[in-house]
């Protein structure tokens, strides 16, 4: 029998040791959630962070190439455009932010093989195209910064909705730069008849050649595209006088800004 004074001593003495083993327990238990919180904040990008990449060339509609009819097909060929305006959206391709290039898409029609083997007859092979990224300059020209591989078409015609090219490596872009489309032989990703205020694009290419002969006329025609205007060398600055209303180029490029990406460019 434990005398009463001394039963209450011990009950407190029992009850105080598991009462400091429940808070060495619970803090234990805390310090380990704490603990994976902490990593988890550290492995997971800032809440301001837009995991949302950026879009570029969206607008609130999107055209139809003409092709393969032979009264509306036409295409891009040897140049390097940027659209300026594209339904009623002023500069949809200038980067508003730092960031990475990292896939664009074209939109290609369905062409006869009759049209294919003329256009690569006139332009020198198969449809292929390259994405750019440029920097505006002065007087009208244009810096070319950096350029994906070149893309073969051919096998992409007549897809179904836009095609999606990833880039293995993506394309650093600043803010201001744009991205621009080259038709390193031929491209029918090419809307025409379009409405003028809301719809131009600008081409690499002198003034002097901005009146691009009619296929109507196939001597001077082909003498025209014997010569390429397209922007090919990286670092190097040409002229983008030429620009061209109610026709658009549909190609769009994906944006990740540099703060969704967790890196820094500067």
């Amino acid at each position: 029998m434990i005398p009463s004074k001394a039963r209450n001593l011990w009950v407190r003495g029992v009850f105080g040791q598991m009462m400091h083993s429940t808070v060495f327990r619970f803090a234990a238990l805390a310090a380990a959630v704490l603990a994976c919180a902490a990593t988890a904040l550290a492995a997971a990008p800032p809440q301001n962070v837009a995991s949302r990449s950026i879009v570029l060339g969206k607008t609130p509609s999107y055209p139809e190439s003409g092709c393969p009819a032979t009264n509306a097909c036409e295409v891009v060929a040897r140049v390097t455009g940027i659209q300026m305006r594209a339904a009623g959206v002023d500069h949809p391709f200038r980067a508003p932010v730092d960031g990475q290039l990292v896939a664009w898409w074209l939109k290609l029609p369905t062409l006869r093989s009759t049209q294919i083997d003329t256009f690569n007859s006139l332009f020198g092979g198969e449809p292929a195209a390259r994405v750019v990224v440029l920097r505006r300059g002065v007087n009208g020209r244009f810096r070319l910064l950096r350029q994906s591989a070149t893309q073969a078409l051919r096998g992409d015609l007549g897809a179904k909705g836009r095609v999606r090219y990833r880039l293995a490596e993506p394309l650093q872009v600043k803010e201001g730069d744009y991205v621009g489309l080259t038709a390193v032989t031929w491209i029918p990703a090419f809307a025409v008849n379009l409405d003028a205020g809301g719809n131009e694009w600008l081409a690499s290419r002198p003034e002097r050649r901005c009146s691009t002969p009619s296929s109507s006329r196939p001597k001077r025609f082909k003498e025209y595209y014997r010569r390429t205007d397209a922007h090919l060398e990286s670092s190097t600055a040409q002229e983008y006088r030429c620009t061209y209303q109610t026709a658009r180029l549909l190609y769009w490029a994906r944006l990740v800004p540099d703060a969704a990406a967790g890196t820094s460019n500067r």
